[in-house]
């Protein structure tokens, strides 16, 4: 399933959530295995969950993606293979990884399954690139870290790959998103607490609010065309253990401005004028 001039990429933390998905919008969606992803399990779908998942995507002409990019001890290996081995002999679309070792025990067992590097394995320059590349790298999540121009170093030196970025959500300005803070999930919400208000006191005395101590979430969508003409062809949506109605906004939102400028591709060098140095730009 080839991707059709971008891709909007969706989570899932429910089988149940697929169809409205779909219904709003987006190009593929991606779950994470449960278990070795980086999310609480509550969100994540087991072997046969993903098999169903994949099952109704394909059906409906869109792609699923796999996220496994926990960290992975070695006693658990041996069960993690054997599972992404019935996935891959199944035909998922993608394998997100993040760990080294894993990604090269994956291409060593010669999978079908293409794959794509997460951004919680920290790509910021085109050294990295070029290593994850042997690998059998497919296509590079770019640390949340980077801007633009340094976005567009990469994307240039190896234009022949596909890279992804987190188009809304959570952006940090801890390395890789390793964050010491708690991520608690309770029976109403999944809370991250770097995005809560705090107030400042002092010996028990209030002094006042205090600024908020994690950035605030990426909003990519009306800006899409800039990070097309950067060489973004994937968009991804954040927020597995997000309310249904919050992901389905995102999804609209994206969608609406990816047709936009699918109608006004012409003008996307326009928007690179400032930062690329090579102005050419289209997609196949």
């Amino acid at each position: 399933m080839k991707t059709d001039f971008c891709e909007i990429l969706a989570p899932a933390g429910k089988l149940g959530d697929l169809p409205a998905i779909v219904e709003a919008g987006a190009d593929a969606v991606y779950v994470g295995l449960k278990g070795f992803s980086s999310r609480p399990q509550e969100a994540d779908f087991t072997v046969e969950e993903i098999l169903e998942a994949k099952h109704y995507l394909h059906s409906q002409g869109l792609r699923l993606h796999v996220a496994v990019n926990a960290g992975v001890r070695e006693e658990r290996l041996p069960l993690l293979l054997d599972q992404l081995q019935e996935l891959d002999k199944a035909g998922i679309d993608a394998l997100i990884l993040s760990d080294l070792g894993l990604l090269w025990m994956v291409r060593e067992k010669a999978f079908r399954t293409p794959i794509h590097i997460s951004t919680l394995t920290g790509v910021y320059n085109a050294q990295a690139v070029g290593l994850l590349t042997k690998y059998g790298a497919e296509r590079i999540i770019l640390s949340s870290d980077l801007f633009l121009d340094e976005i567009v170093a990469v994307t240039e030196r190896f234009p022949q790959l596909e890279y992804e970025i987190v188009a809304d959500g959570g952006i940090c300005f801890n390395s890789n998103r390793q964050c010491c803070l708690p991520h608690v999930n309770t029976m109403t919400d999944y809370q991250v607490y770097c995005q809560l208000e705090y107030s400042l006191e002092k010996d028990g005395e209030p002094l006042g609010r205090a600024r908020r101590i994690g950035n605030c979430p990426a909003k990519i969508h009306p800006a899409m065309g800039i990070y097309l003409g950067a060489g973004i062809l994937s968009f991804k949506i954040e927020g597995r253990t997000n309310p249904l109605w919050y992901i389905l906004k995102r999804v609209r939102e994206m969608k609406e401005s990816k047709e936009y400028y699918r109608e006004h591709q012409a003008e996307i060098p326009g928007y690179m004028h400032y930062v690329r140095r090579n102005a050419e730009w289209r997609r196949q």
